[in-house]
């Protein structure tokens, strides 16, 4: 990553906050907050605690658009197969396990489970459960399970933001864990800047999560994305 390029966006960062580009993914944040408050991989009801947990009364299209809609088939599963789905949860949260390997187990566990849910209703007309999308939903749980450590995962951005900041090498294919340590290594850069912090705070809302927030970073990431530097 070139210095030059992070600190001529993070000159941008502040009044871009206020756009309504940049509101728009606001949800993520309220979301964040919900999965904190009620979502817990041992409570007796795991469909009602996932249910309360992903949500946001704002805007939903992080999890529900058109054709796509990860979160009914879930919770499907959770109330067909809880044991199962809970022991899914647990391997992606420990984090004392490589990531890529947590994160490519959760997706064929959950894989596996709706292809035998299926078998088991062929009448049932639950659509697609959508965990197969380049890491989106599996990048939302631990968004809100380790708001610090991960935000929504695309391989586009990815790469979109390795080229804009001037990366040496750019990922050839998905690289979750590539990413999220780009979520990391640029969240000093944001947080010792103290404009970008005051406009950060001020743009949150009452029902948005307000602790350390790899968000943050992911926002700064979207605004990269949507803006080109001048030549």
């Amino acid at each position: 990553m070139q210095v030059p390029k992070i600190k001529a966006y993070l000159a941008l960062f502040p009044e871009w906050l206020a756009t309504e580009e940049a509101l728009a993914h606001l949800p993520l944040w309220e979301t964040q907050q919900n999965w904190q408050t009620h979502f817990n991989v041992e409570a007796r009801d795991l469909a009602e605690a996932y249910d309360l947990a992903l949500d946001s009364k704002t805007n939903r299209r992080h999890y529900r658009r058109g054709g796509y809609d990860p979160k009914r088939a879930m919770l499907a599963l959770m109330r067909w197969e809880p044991d199962f789905v809970r022991d899914a949860f647990r391997d992606l949260f420990s984090e004392d396990r490589q990531l890529e390997g947590r994160i490519q187990r959760f997706v064929f566990y959950v894989n596996e489970l709706f292809n035998r849910f299926r078998d088991a209703r062929p009448k049932d007309r639950t659509p697609s459960h959508n965990h197969d999308d380049d890491y989106n939903m599996v990048s939302l749980y631990l968004m809100g399970q380790y708001p610090e450590l991960y935000a929504p995962y695309s391989t586009a951005l990815l790469m979109l933001i390795c080229v804009k900041l001037g990366a040496k090498e750019v990922p050839p294919a998905a690289d979750f864990p590539r990413f999220s340590k780009l979520l990391r290594t640029l969240r000093k850069f944001l947080t010792d800047d103290k404009a970008v912090m005051a406009a950060y705070h001020e743009t949150l809302r009452e029902q948005d999560y307000k602790g350390e927030s790899a968000l943050l970073v992911w926002w700064f990431f979207k605004m990269v994305e949507a803006v080109d530097l001048p030549e």
